[in-house]
């Protein structure tokens, strides 16, 4: 009787540490970038978003334009899909950075810092815009 007590006290707070460590992780966060073809900030409302790849945070797109749009990393794309296609008034994604490279060691790159800039292209129509996006760890 004893052992059985202790097996389920052990049980117990086994799975409140793996409670604990579980509510300790963010969640994924979903960025969405809206292409609204301004000029003034490279053609979508966020020039520039970051990942982070050991929290499996996305990035979806969202076609704002009355004409169908083109997003494009090329090959350097961290992305499963390339080229991303955008009907207008459409949402493409979310898509997770799954071919960026693993960090490098946290003693040469913070844990909070971009270690990989990408560049990407936007067209939509006879515009091309060129925002960037980086990935943390």
């Amino acid at each position: 009787m004893r052992k059985a007590f202790g097996i389920v006290i052990g049980c117990t707070l086994l799975c409140g540490l793996v409670m604990a460590a579980m509510l300790a992780v963010p969640p994924p966060t979903n960025i969405e970038i809206k292409i609204n073809l301004d000029y003034q900030t490279d053609g979508v409302d966020q020039p520039w978003f970051v990942l982070s790849k050991g929290a499996r945070d996305t990035v979806q797109w969202k076609n704002e334009t009355a004409v169908p749009c083109t997003v494009s990393f090329g090959q350097d794309t961290p992305f499963d899909v390339e080229p991303i296609r955008i009907p207008s008034g459409e949402v493409r994604g979310p898509y997770e950075a799954t071919k960026a490279p693993p960090p490098p060691p946290t003693e040469r790159v913070p844990r909070n810092e971009v270690y990989k800039v990408y560049k990407y292209s936007v067209k939509c129509g006879g515009a091309t815009f060129d925002p960037g996006g980086g990935m943390k760890p």
